[in-house]
């Protein structure tokens, strides 16, 4: 179930960073300091979302792994926030909550 799990990561992953040139809409930049906020009130269940921080789910990978993930972008976030994932809740962000998150995520990218 794992080795899915990261498949399907990997997949809307991949498919994000083809479509990073793609230029992004202005309703898709989100608000860093709301992504913190919502992603401590929803994503730390599972994942560790501030920088250094350890995930509660072993199969949850880290908000500051994800930023460091080579190529990340956020479509590449954007789209994997859309892809269903069966280790993940099914948890509903309306646009601006999700473009909130991938702020967030990419703001712990390392310099």
């Amino acid at each position: 179930m794992m080795r899915n799990a990261r498949r399907t990561i990997l997949a809307a992953v991949t498919a994000g960073v083809a479509l990073a040139g793609t230029p992004l809409r202005a309703q898709e930049f989100g608000d860093a300091g709301r992504g913190s906020v919502l992603a401590l009130r929803v994503c730390i269940a599972c994942h560790g979302v501030r920088p250094g921080e350890d995930s509660v789910n072993p199969q949850a990978t880290p908000f500051a792994a994800i930023a460091a993930a080579k190529g990340m972008s956020a479509m590449a976030l954007n789209v994997a926030l859309l892809s269903p994932h069966r280790t993940m809740p099914n948890i509903m962000l309306d646009a601006g909550e999700r473009a909130d998150i991938v702020a967030y995520i990419l703001s712990l990218q390392p310099e």
